[in-house]
């Protein structure tokens, strides 16, 4: 490897904490900086230093919940109280009415009556409320492991721990979505010889393969890529045409990809020269990719892990082979192809940015030639990529982008303006999807060799915030890449983001309660704000060189103002 692959052993965001809490300019910070030992210095407790009206509030919290501090978190045994969480889930699960996984007959082994039952509603109303207690136990338990390692306290036992809190999620039916039942009537259709590009599942008929997809799926054209379509196919043909053992496959294929994830995440950690086990602790056993990307069977884990594999390849040298290995895992699904814009700026050994932009742009190529042999191979074609707009059919409140512009559009209809809702919030999308190019466009052009690998998390979540729609293993792609060198800034970031996430996405809490987790994730980037500021101008000043470098002189004049190396003078 080159030798700036190394030069960011520690991350951006540490040097600007270091720098202010040792008074020492230029000194470096570790990725697991040291956290002062009591929550409110960790991500739970960024509130606390929030100013104005809430702090009153914020006290009262506190005073109530003074048990929650570091010390008494670092006194629970993480593994055990995983195992119990997810044993509870499990349990409650089972529930015949259960509503956090399919109860259609035929959709699992366990917990599935052959005929509708009427329930009992105080048997619900435990059951849901171990659901809601086992989720609760596992927030505590990762946060109990994530503040241990964030200290520097080695992870022993990883695997053991990763074994028993998924164990009893993947004996319980897919959890909190039923999308990995569209995956299997897909696969059913590739068998049957039914492009996926040209409709939905509804095209099967009265298949049983059909019986156990939602019904918003029904006639939803399918946005992944060939080669997952044709292993969901191959899946099928393994199985027997079983429908419930199709599923059964997917899943593990969900399992083994996250435990890939887990593999490749400490063996990047280790190149770089970072914590290992609190990149293991953020990403393969945090909750939104072990109930979303393992227990729910998305097919985001086999990206994100196909994804990882390429990247790690590319920082070994093996530039090629890796940018390949990412190519297909955007053939299974297209944001893994963020990761082959930052890979291919920087295929090239030369600093030089024309040479850069070729090895982008040769990158890129490659990417789709990658796509159309395995349309052609597989006899499904490139109807995937019309199809990409399906997720975005479905308007999730929680994405600031949708609440925003039907919020503005619902004020337009009720003023007499001829533009409603859906209208306005067709044209925040389009704005969205206009920023996230900007904003990852910037961002390439930006970089260095030594953070793509942070740098690719970051245009990450920001094409999920951003995006047409967000739901919780969407997050998971950028959470897997920020925990990999992770400073305070992403730590506790990364822990608000996930806790926020799950009462909202798993549980169905009301959509307030996602702004009030944006509001904690800005709290959290404010008092930040330093090691923010510090890698934003970092990246802006390199996309400025970028950009004089490419610009003759003659035409700098032509160039915003933003945009030239003399703006920051």
């Amino acid at each position: 490897m080159n030798d700036d692959s190394h030069s960011d052993a520690t991350s951006q965001e540490g040097q600007a904490d270091t720098r202010k809490r040792a008074g020492a300019p230029g000194r470096f910070a570790s990725g697991h900086a040291d956290d002062s030992g009591r929550l409110d210095r960790s991500a739970l407790g960024e509130l606390g230093d929030a100013r104005g009206g809430f702090r009153g509030v914020w006290l009262t919290l506190r005073r109530w919940f003074a048990w929650a501090n570091t010390d008494n978190l670092m006194l629970v045994n993480p593994i055990s109280t995983g195992f119990i969480g997810s044993l509870l889930v499990f349990i409650g699960s089972l529930q015949t009415n259960s509503p956090f996984t399919s109860k259609i007959p035929g959709s699992w082994y366990l917990g599935v009556d052959s005929s509708p039952h009427p329930g009992n509603l105080i048997v619900e109303l435990l059951a849901q409320s171990l659901v809601y207690y086992g989720l609760i136990l596992t927030a505590v338990a990762w946060l109990r492991i994530v503040i241990g390692t964030r200290r520097g306290e080695e992870l022993r036992h990883k695997w053991l721990l990763f074994g028993l809190w998924v164990l009893p999620l993947m004996v319980a039916g897919p959890l909190f979505s039923r999308d990995v039942y569209s995956y299997a009537a897909q696969g059913r259709m590739v068998t049957l010889g039914i492009n996926p590009y040209n409709g939905g599942p509804a095209l099967l008929g009265n298949s049983a393969y059909r019986s156990t997809v939602d019904p918003i799926w029904g006639m939803a054209k399918a946005p992944y890529g060939p080669l997952f379509l044709y292993l969901a196919g191959g899946l099928v043909e393994l199985s027997g045409h079983s429908p419930l053992l199709t599923v059964l496959l997917l899943r593990l294929v969900a399992l083994v990809s996250v435990v890939v994830i887990g593999v490749f995440v400490v063996k990047i950690a280790d190149l770089l020269g970072v914590n290992r086990d609190l990149a293991f602790a953020l990403s393969a056993a945090n909750p939104i990719l072990l109930y979303t990307f393992a227990s729910a069977g998305h097919n985001d884990a086999l990206m994100t892990a196909l994804m990882l594999i390429g990247i790690y390849l590319f920082l070994k040298d093996r530039r090629l082979a890796g940018i390949i290995v990412v190519a297909l895992a955007a053939s299974v699904k297209v944001p893994a192809i963020v990761a082959i814009g930052f890979m291919g700026y920087h295929w090239s050994s030369s600093d030089r940015v024309l040479s850069k932009l070729r090895g982008l742009l040769i990158a890129v190529g490659l990417t789709f030639a990658v796509f159309y042999v395995l349309g052609l191979a597989t006899h499904l074609g490139m109807g995937w990529i019309p199809a990409l707009s399906t997720p975005g059919s479905v308007l999730s409140f929680e994405d600031p982008v949708i609440l925003v512009g039907y919020a503005i559009g619902w004020v337009f209809a009720h003023i007499g303006l001829p533009f409603g809702p859906h209208f306005v919030v067709g044209v925040f999308r389009a704005i969205g999807d206009a920023a996230i190019l900007l904003i990852g466009g910037i961002t390439i052009l930006g970089s260095r060799r030594s953070n793509i690998v942070r740098l690719t998390g970051v245009v990450l979540v920001v094409t999920v915030v951003l995006g047409p729609v967000i739901w919780p293993w969407y997050l998971g792609w950028g959470i897997v890449l920020l925990a990999i060198g992770a400073g305070d800034l992403s730590v506790d970031f990364l822990i608000l983001l996930t806790l926020s996430a799950m009462p909202i996405d798993f549980l169905g809490a009301p959509t307030a309660f996602a702004w009030i987790g944006y509001a904690g994730l800005v709290t959290v980037l404010y008092r930040r704000r330093a090691s923010l500021v510090a890698e934003a101008e970092e990246v802006i000043f390199g996309f400025r060189r970028a950009v004089a470098e490419v610009v003759p002189d003659r035409f700098q004049r032509y160039i915003p103002k933003v945009a030239r190396l003399d703006a920051g003078a």
